[in-house]
């Protein structure tokens, strides 16, 4: 019970503190607080009832792997870059059988040579998959021809999906 309290203590702070959280996000906090206190291993899935319906964040992203990208382009590439990679995230989402769940493309406000992508994917061989198809080549030819002058990447186990 004293574990529980200190957590809807440290729940209140953090309400207090950053005004944004939401109600959601305040439940999630509440629910891992005390498996997080005692060590407990593992926590049990966690339920937020969100419009009268109850979902699991966490069963929801169980084996999915996500990708983030933030390549910067030669400026005078940026064209071709535009079509490279819009080949390779509509090919990832219609070609791929359902593997490729996500490719968001963004670009920056301040540097317009600079884009960043969010890749999601059912699971590793769907990102094995993705990296042999024709559309991918398609953006590894552009790299390895000088069209990315930095690159920085990583891959990732999904947590939470929205």
């Amino acid at each position: 019970l004293d574990s529980t309290m200190e957590s809807l203590a440290f729940v209140r702070s953090v309400r207090f503190l950053g005004r944004r959280a939401t109600r959601s996000t305040m439940l999630l906090l509440a629910a891992l607080l005390p498996c997080l206190a005692t060590g407990a291993a593992p926590c049990r899935p966690i339920h937020v009832a969100r419009g009268g319906a109850s979902s699991t964040f966490m069963s929801a992203a169980a084996g999915k792997v996500a990708i983030m990208v933030e390549v910067e382009i030669e400026p005078s590439r940026v064209p071709e870059f535009l079509l490279v990679i819009e080949e390779d995230a509509v090919g990832s989402l219609a070609r791929e059988n359902g593997g490729c769940l996500r490719f968001d493309v963004t670009r920056d406000v301040d540097k317009v040579n600079v884009f960043r992508f969010y890749e999601l994917y059912k699971n590793d061989e769907a990102v094995a998959f993705h990296k042999a198809t024709p559309h991918f080549a398609k953006w590894r030819d552009f790299k390895a021809s000088g069209g990315v002058v930095s690159q920085m990447s990583s891959m990732n186990h999904a947590v939470f999906i929205g």
